[in-house]
């Protein structure tokens, strides 16, 4: 496992931590459920995702290898899932009972301070999301978010940047068409580049 928090565990402590592969598209937590593991992503991508009452896919948080999800619930006094938990790609997931969670916290200096960055870095990450979100019309989430990438968004498809904006993909085309005539953007290939920033 090429995982820093894993990486310094001994073999012992390898043993509390069970490991599994997790198809393409396969939800690991559904909304509602009771989170009584972490889930820490070794391989692949996962994203927690909510559902407007329209029944539109809300993005709440994208992960890479090396980051965690359940940590901000596990010891909440209610520890529900307000979301789904997908895997995006085929994945690789090491889950932790809470059990074994405090006794690795409680033991192993290098884990917990490698687990505190990273649930420091998840509240970031989710204030950002938030922040985002906040915003009400599809412009102003796009200059927002381009402002946290140097002005620069890299991005597969308008599909998916519609996704990350939390808008439809509709909205998003004909605003991106818009702002490309008002000399706003400059689109290529997989990026669009702010040309005028938005104070």
């Amino acid at each position: 496992m090429k995982v820093p928090i894993l990486n310094v565990l001994n073999k012992k402590e390898h043993q509390l931590v069970k490991g599994f592969q997790i198809e393409k598209n396969r939800i690991i937590n559904h909304e509602g459920d009771v989170c009584e593991n972490i889930g820490i992503v070794v391989s692949g991508k996962v994203e927690i995702v909510s559902y407007s009452f329209e029944g539109k896919e809300i993005l709440i948080n994208s992960l890479k290898a090396g980051e965690i999800f359940g940590n901000n619930l596990i010891f909440s006094s209610e520890p529900i899932y307000r979301g789904d938990v997908i895997a995006k790609e085929k994945c690789v997931i090491a889950f932790i009972n809470k059990e074994n969670l405090l006794f690795l916290l409680q033991n192993n200096k290098d884990f917990l301070s490698l687990y505190l960055k990273a649930q420091s870095d998840f509240g970031k990450s989710l204030n950002a999301r938030i922040q985002l979100l906040s915003f009400n019309n599809a412009e102003d989430r796009l200059f927002y978010y381009a402002s946290k990438t140097d002005h620069v968004i890299e991005y597969k498809n308008v599909t998916s940047l519609a996704s990350i904006l939390g808008v439809q993909r509709e909205t998003l085309s004909r605003l991106l068409t818009d702002l490309t005539h008002r000399h706003l953007i400059k689109k290529e290939k997989t990026k669009i580049i702010v040309l005028k920033k938005k104070h």
